[in-house]
């Protein structure tokens, strides 16, 4: 059977104010010589905020040099297709 992935549907971001509520449009992940590792989805408005994060917990909080990626979120529109077991007996 094949995994499917689901992403999140609003920013992996958190402030003072709660959760952001807009829609992920980039997939944050980092990169070392073991693999790639999603760390979460962020909106346009806080792309640069985490990247600001992250190049500030390299620099000072011991998160050592990794590739920082921010991947565009695709989105995919389809006619859902349910299967209903009793059409196909």
């Amino acid at each position: 059977m094949k995994n499917h992935h689901v992403l999140p549907d609003r920013c992996s971001i958190k402030d003072k104010n709660g959760d952001c509520p807009n829609p992920p449009s980039y997939v944050v992940s980092i990169t070392d010589n073991s693999g790639e590792y999603m760390i979460g989805v962020v909106c346009k408005e806080h792309k640069v905020s985490m990247k600001k994060r992250l190049i500030n917990m390299q620099n000072n909080e011991g998160l050592s040099e990794k590739e920082i990626k921010f991947v565009p979120v695709k989105p995919v529109v389809t006619d859902c297709v349910t299967n209903y077991p009793e059409k196909w007996e």
